[in-house]
C-alpha cells in the first residue's frame, strides 16, 4: 500500500514538472491620451470642507493638451473659481483659464501643455452634502488638433473613517 502511494505521488510530481510553463508578456502599447495616475483627498476624514488633488500624466506620444473638463459628481459642490489650482511636476503654477458652471470645471490652457508632463489639479473646499465611501470626477481631455472631448477616465477619492 505505501509503495502504490510512494508511485503515485512520484508519477503526479513527475507529470507535473513535465508540463511546461504558459509564459505571459504584457501588452503595453504605448499611450497616446492621458491618464489619472493618483487621486488624494485631504483630510481622508468625513469633514464636510475638504482639497481633492489628482494627478494627470501627459504621455510623450500625446499631443498636447489644451483643455480639461471635469465632472463633479452628485453630492460634492465645487464653486470658487479661485480655489483651483493646475501645478507642472516642479510645482510651478499652470497658466490656466478656469470656470465652473453648475456641475462642470473647465480647465483651459492659453499654451497647451505639452507631452511629457505631469500635472497636478488641487480643487480647494469642495463642500461635501452626500454620503458616500467614493467620490467619482469624470475627466474630459481635449488635445491640440482634436476638436472633440477624450473620455480619459475618473479621478477617485475615498476616504477612510
Amino acid at each position: 500500500m505505501i509503495e502504490a502511494l510512494i508511485y503515485a505521488a512520484t508519477f503526479t510530481l513527475t507529470v507535473a514538472t513535465a508540463v511546461p510553463s504558459a509564459y505571459g508578456t504584457s501588452v503595453t502599447a504605448p499611450a497616446k491620451v492621458p491618464r489619472i495616475v493618483s487621486s488624494v483627498q485631504f483630510p481622508q476624514s468625513r469633514w464636510k470642507i475638504v482639497r481633492h488633488t489628482f494627478r494627470l500624466q501627459i504621455p510623450q506620444e500625446s499631443k498636447p493638451l489644451s483643455q480639461l473638463t471635469i465632472s463633479v459628481p452628485a453630492g460634492l459642490t465645487v464653486k470658487n473659481k479661485s480655489k483651483i489650482g493646475v501645478f507642472d511636476q516642479s510645482g510651478r503654477q499652470v497658466d490656466t483659464n478656469v470656470s465652473v458652471e453648475g456641475n462642470k470645471v473647465t480647465l483651459a490652457f492659453p499654451t497647451p501643455v505639452n507631452p511629457g508632463t505631469e500635472l497636478k489639479i488641487a480643487m480647494r473646499d469642495v463642500k461635501i452634502s452626500g454620503v458616500t465611501n467614493a467620490w467619482l470626477y469624470k475627466v474630459h481631455a481635449r488635445l491640440v488638433g482634436i476638436n472633440a472631448d477624450l473620455p480619459i477616465g475618473f479621478a477617485r477619492f475615498r476616504f477612510y473613517r
